[in-house]
């Protein structure tokens, strides 16, 4: 049994990793902000046996012994990408004051933050490997980046345990991709030719899990799936066999002068193609979704002619 800390207990992520590590035995401390102290989430989180502390990444005065007798970190806050006066703070500062709370409990064997794709920028059809230049084009992805600088110069000063996971698009029980595409909320900015990286909910479950004690400290882990995948194709599969007509396009320039944020469309824009080869050989997994197509499968189910071909 191991004591686990978790910055995000609340959240999409931080919540269902919770739960998972409870339910294996093991003990929990959820770093809470004052919001969420009582959202019906963290209350059942509570009753199923998470410690809960009331912190807040940006006032460090409240993060005074959170880490004490913690095992592992993990630093999973996430911020709207609409949330612009305080995604460096949240990031980048964040970081720092839960760094420095680790190290003055001087027992944290590692350190986990889920970082994401923004840093790579739009690389193209460029298979990215953890060791590639990165090349942010928009302004969450310099945030990142300098996020992941503060988290790399505590590994090379004070060998502190960290590693980051540049985590591609997860999707999910509700986080469902298909379900925005019933309900018309996924837009394709630009050409679609655009590659994205996924990874599903229960995928990165199993890796948050297993990085602590497989992972090597120090290291950058990619963590998508094994099939990026070019948007426009997707989608337009995933419409065709709902009986929806082929995806609209909107050109960047027409996606910035609606208003739309331009970390949304640098994101929604840019071509990520993951390898996740380090990842797969350091904690030696296999993923449960190593294609989206599985679980488009799941919810849409078998194109009668690949019935007919089996």
């Amino acid at each position: 049994m191991a004591c686990y800390l978790i910055a995000g207990a609340a959240g999409y992520v931080g919540s269902r990793l919770t739960r998972r590590l409870l339910a294996q035995g093991h003990r929990v401390r959820g770093l809470v902000c004052e919001n969420d102290v009582d959202s019906p989430i963290v209350e059942k989180l509570a009753a199923q046996g998470m410690v809960v502390w009331k912190g807040n990444l940006l006032r460090p005065q409240t993060l005074v012994g959170v880490a004490d007798g913690m095992d592992y970190v993990y630093n999973l806050t996430c911020r709207s990408v609409l949330e612009n006066t305080i995604l460096r703070q949240t990031f980048v500062d964040g970081n720092q004051h839960l760094i420095a709370a680790c190290s003055r409990a001087r027992r944290v064997r590692a350190y986990v933050f889920t970082s994401n794709t923004a840093p790579y920028g739009d690389a193209g059809d460029t298979l990215l490997t953890e060791d590639m230049l990165i090349a942010p084009c928009y302004t969450l992805g310099q945030i990142m980046v300098e996020a992941e600088q503060v988290i790399m110069e505590a590994v090379r000063q004070h060998n502190f345990p960290a590693m980051i996971m540049r985590v591609g698009s997860i999707y999910g029980p509700e986080r469902d991709f298909i379900e925005a595409m019933l309900q018309g909320t996924m837009l394709v900015i630009g050409t679609g030719r655009n590659f994205v990286s996924r990874i599903h909910i229960d995928d990165l479950l199993l890796i948050l899990e297993r990085v602590v004690t497989h992972g090597c400290p120090g290291a950058i882990y990619n963590v998508a799936d094994d099939m990026p995948r070019r948007l426009m194709d997707l989608y337009s599969e995933v419409r065709e066999r709902m009986g929806m007509l082929p995806p609209r396009t909107h050109t960047r320039s027409a996606a910035l002068q609606s208003g739309l944020d331009p970390n949304v469309v640098g994101m929604s824009s840019a071509s990520v193609r993951l390898s996740n080869a380090r990842l797969k050989h350091d904690l030696q997994l296999d993923l449960r979704y190593p294609d989206c197509r599985q679980w488009i499968d799941e919810r849409l189910g078998v194109p009668q002619e690949l019935e007919l071909a089996v």
